[in-house]
């Protein structure tokens, strides 16, 4: 009886994992898998746009997690991408739970912040290649508050690891940083560490550069991080600060400042200011306030660096009570996530092993390509992977482009008035716009309203289709 609690919390937070697939990524993971197949090599210059003529295309970076990601679709379609998705993040919690003190699984203290863990990183736990890196940094938490010493077996795990990550996901760089971190600690605190033994380390970096992509692949994410990502913190979501207003109140958020304000009062009731934990901590934070991307691993890295404070001793308290209610209601929630889904910043999630039809222009990518008119296609950022999955000649955009240039003078300024819009639909020669409803009709209701030679055509749960019919009537 002593392990029901357990297994309960796992999953409670797996029936957080099963939904309808809704990363528009994914879907570019397989185009990129199916073309290598075919012809042997990655591309390196973007053949979907017509908006860039040969411009860049980042694929061979994390070509490991596509041939990955293809072979969950090609043994079970849709739902074997869902079924790796909740493995690698089933993986993630079961070393979260696995953590000393295991005692400590039961302590109703720690199980309250194991709800706000899973909720604060629930609006992440979708198909990307990231939830590798997702579950490396928390297999490496767990590592290092394990170990306190270089051992043959530690070198051996880290190479391993550090090989595989380069291959899968370029946030190796974090894995770096912890290394790092956890070598200088014990280098100038830990009695009888063997600093000779410091040259090893340098073994998992070395591995790092057994890529295809040789050096450049080494420095791709920190050339990511001085480029691209200083604008995408401005313009995507999943780069936005963790305090930015759009997240603010959402459910996911205040989970994480209730898990992170916990774990600093932890802290400070252990008056463990300076300690292994408490530097790892204050590494964690700092990701994890930087881009609301990182709140899913950081959310269960907080929960192994605090594991050993996290019980309640006061008599007080009846703990076993607690432990019971929370269990009760843990499992209750994860059996009606199970079987009705439940309600995310970002939507709805439906069990299904299908694509999300809110996420997805499911309906009305068909239409468009039975009913073309002369011209071609806009389309906003959420839609450009499912385009080229589907089959269209060429879009105006996707989530892979890193040309900044474009994307600040072409796709952002889309959004700012009816002028650059008319400009921009001139330069491109626009007659049909594929619009998301969740994020950008808004900003085109308000341009387009006024014209009125531009008319929806079709919609579905996720889109509208919106055509040029200048003289049109109807």
């Amino acid at each position: 009886m002593k392990n029901i609690p357990v297994w309960i919390l796992f999953l409670f937070a797996l029936s957080f994992t099963f939904f309808a697939i809704q990363s528009g990524d994914v879907v570019m993971y397989l185009q990129f898998a199916k073309e290598y197949l075919v012809n042997g090599s990655w591309p390196t210059t973007d053949p979907y746009l017509y908006s860039l003529d040969h411009a860049d295309l980042h694929t061979a970076h994390e070509y490991l997690s596509y041939l990955i990601f293809y072979a969950a679709y090609w043994s079970n379609g849709w739902l074997g991408l869902i079924v790796l998705k909740m493995f690698s993040l089933g993986l993630m919690f079961a070393v979260t739970l696995y953590a000393k003190p295991k005692e400590n699984d039961r302590s109703p203290l720690w199980m309250g912040l194991w709800f706000f863990a899973v909720v604060a990183g629930s609006f992440r736990f979708i198909e990307r290649s990231s939830m590798f890196s997702d579950l490396f940094c928390v297999l490496l938490i767990y590592v290092f508050t394990e170990h306190s010493h270089i051992t043959k077996k530690l070198i051996a795990f880290l190479t391993i690891l550090f090989f595989l990550w380069i291959q899968l996901h370029p946030g190796f760089p974090l894995g770096l940083v912890m290394l790092a971190i956890w070598a200088g600690w014990h280098s100038f605190k830990t009695p009888n560490f063997e600093r000779k033994k410091l040259f090893w380390l340098l073994l998992p970096s070395a591995v790092l550069f057994l890529n295809p992509l040789r050096e450049d692949g080494v420095f791709y994410p920190f050339q990511f991080a001085l480029n691209e990502a200083m604008y995408f913190k401005h313009f995507n979501f999943e780069w936005f600060p963790t305090y930015h207003p759009s997240f603010r109140f959402t459910p996911e958020v205040l989970a994480y400042w209730a898990l992170l304000f916990s774990t600093l009062c932890l802290v400070i009731r252990e008056r463990a200011f300076f300690t292994l934990r408490t530097i790892l901590i204050v590494f964690v934070a700092a990701c994890s306030l930087q881009a609301v991307r990182f709140v899913p691993w950081a959310s269960f890295a907080f929960l192994i660096l605090i594991k050993p404070w996290a019980s309640i001793q006061s008599k007080k308290i009846p703990q076993k009570a607690l432990t019971w209610i929370l269990t009760a209601v843990m499992l209750a929630v994860g059996i009606k996530n199970l079987i009705l889904g439940y309600k995310a910043s970002s939507g709805p999630r439906i069990p299904s092993a299908t694509l999300d039809k809110n996420i997805f222009p499911l309906q009305t990518v068909p239409f468009l390509m039975k009913n073309p008119i002369p011209g071609r296609l806009y389309n906003t950022h959420a839609f450009g992977t499912y385009l080229i999955w589907a089959g269209y000649p060429k879009v105006f955009h996707h989530g892979f482009v890193t040309d900044m240039s474009f994307y600040i003078n072409d796709v952002v300024r889309v959004f700012k008035s009816q002028e650059d819009f008319l400009e921009l639909a001139k330069k491109y020669n626009w007659t049909m716009l594929l619009i998301d409803k969740g994020g950008s009709y808004p900003y085109f209701y308000k341009i387009l309203s006024p014209l009125t030679d531009w008319k929806i055509v079709a919609e579905d749960d996720a889109s509208y289709l919106i055509y040029y019919l200048p003289g049109d009537k109807k």
